[in-house]
């Protein structure tokens, strides 16, 4: 039963993640930077974040309109396949060129320049393992998208760890980094292609049509120009802080924002699964509401626990993470999770206006949140540094969640239920206090990190957030 397949596929989902994403940041992503250092590391974050802006150059949309187009008629896979697929592959020198153009506009050296090439290389490979993907859990093919998202960062792990721990440690370099990563990711995209060539569809590129190809990439424009700006408002904090107060600081932002966003991936691979399932239901014109409280009730419950925890316990997580206990260093790290709810509401409520096809309304708003988080980085990055971003991210985020709230909440007739807002607050405020417990009475890190697992779990159901009545609600919506 899908309602069934929603739920068993959504914990999946999770344990895959829990299980292989703090692998991948404590022993792989941070130790690249305590190898290489602040100013290194901080250099190539601040160029990822410029290749993550100028990405959507080599996708224009694509990748979310095809998932939304096959989710709705799977049999338009046959002839979307090679038209997008030679699509891609047209648009990948011209991101790669333009890329290298704005980073020789920004005045990086010719080694700069070098290691941002190769990550154009790697947006390359990851937009295709996305477009890709894109098509299996479109396909409702939940199981083997979840295995796909992290079947890269094993690979890269398995690489890594032989880069780090092995021979070569004392003279690891950051483009190694950066080749463990293509390779990785291109293997992944073989995987994936392999599937959807035994699952779905052949590869046919007598079905390709200049016409057809030219009319889908105009029809995934909107998403591309709000990817764009999505980016701009999401990314440029990074790259401010870098050009304004050096690779340095912003290696110390970077640190404080790692754990953020390894949580959001969990957010990010949330949406790619409602997407579909958004588009189906409104195009059957059903309720979305049970399966929307579903997903409301599931991310902002893990979100608001991990912050509780981690808003507490900051200065020994920094402590364990990078051996260093600056104050500085935690007073970023605090105000960069309170960030990490108001991208699960951004992650839901983006994604339902998505589907039911809103998209001058959010191109709008992240027109708004663009430009604001630019004016706001500017004048806070002067004044506050690392933490200026810091402050400037979490302003954004949390106003661009509200609107899309505001926006969903009118365009698709939503209820919004004043008592679930105030459970929420009922399990941050518990959560917070039962942390600020453990920390009085000095439990130490890691026994209180595996308390939250049931303190969290327990307090979900004690406030009604988590209820045998709500999951039954969204298998039968999906029964039906």
């Amino acid at each position: 039963m899908a309602g069934k397949s929603f739920i068993s596929n959504i914990l999946l989902l999770i344990l895959l993640n829990v299980l292989v994403k703090p692998v991948w940041i404590l022993l792989i992503d941070r130790n690249v930077q305590l190898l290489t250092g602040h100013e290194t590391y901080g250099l190539y974050n601040a160029l990822m974040n410029l290749s993550l802006i100028f990405s959507i150059l080599l996708d224009m949309g694509i990748t979310n309109y095809n998932n939304k187009r096959i989710a709705s008629n799977q049999g338009d896979i046959d002839q979307a396949l090679p038209n997008l697929l030679v699509a891609k592959l047209i648009l990948a020198p011209v991101f790669m060129l333009i890329l290298l153009l704005a980073g020789w506009i920004l005045q990086y050296q010719k080694s700069d320049l070098y290691i941002l090439f190769l990550l154009s290389v790697l947006q390359i490979l990851s937009s295709l393992l996305l477009y890709l993907r894109s098509n299996i859990s479109a396909h409702h093919d939940f199981k083997a998208d979840s295995f796909l998202s992290v079947f890269d960062k094993v690979l890269m792990i398995l690489i890594c760890c032989w880069l780090l721990y092995g021979g070569p440690r004392l003279n690891f370099r950051i483009e190694w980094f950066i080749y463990a990563q293509i390779f990785s990711t291109g293997l992944a995209a073989s995987v994936a292609y392999f599937i959807i060539h035994k699952r779905y569809t052949r590869l046919e590129l007598s079905r390709f049509r200049f016409q057809q190809m030219r009319t889908m990439c105009l029809n995934s424009l909107p998403y591309a120009f709000l990817i764009l700006l999505m980016g701009i408002y999401l990314r440029s904090g990074s790259l401010m802080l870098e050009r304004m107060e050096g690779a340095a600081e912003n290696g110390l932002y970077a640190e404080a924002f790692r754990l953020l966003e390894v949580l959001n991936m969990l957010g990010f691979l949330f949406a790619g699964m409602l997407l579909p399932m958004f588009a189906r239901l409104i195009g059957k014109n059903e309720s979305i509401q049970p399966i929307l409280l579903t997903a409301v009730h599931i991310l902002m419950t893990i979100s608001l626990g991990l912050v509780a925890f981690g808003y507490v316990f900051a200065q020994p997580t920094m402590q364990l993470l990078y051996e260093d206990e600056s104050p500085y260093l935690t007073h970023i790290y605090r105000i960069v999770l309170l960030s990490f709810p108001a991208m699960s509401i951004m992650n839901i409520y983006s994604t339902l206006l998505t589907a039911n096809g809103d998209m001058r309304l959010l191109i709008r708003i992240a027109l708004g949140g663009s430009i604001l988080s630019i004016i706001l980085n500017w004048f806070m990055i002067q004044q506050w540094h690392a933490a200026g971003a810091a402050v400037s991210a979490w302003l954004v985020q949390w106003i661009i969640g509200l609107v899309y709230i505001h926006f969903s909440r009118y365009r698709l007739a939503l209820k919004i239920r004043p008592d679930l807002i105030f459970r929420f607050v009922i399990f941050f405020a518990l959560m917070i206090g039962f942390n600020a417990l453990f920390q009085y009475f000095k439990i130490a890190f890691i026994p209180a990190m595996l308390m939250n697992l049931p303190l969290c779990i327990g307090l979900a159901f004690a406030c009604g957030l988590w209820t045998k009545k709500l999951f039954q609600g969204s298998i039968s919506q999906f029964s039906s």
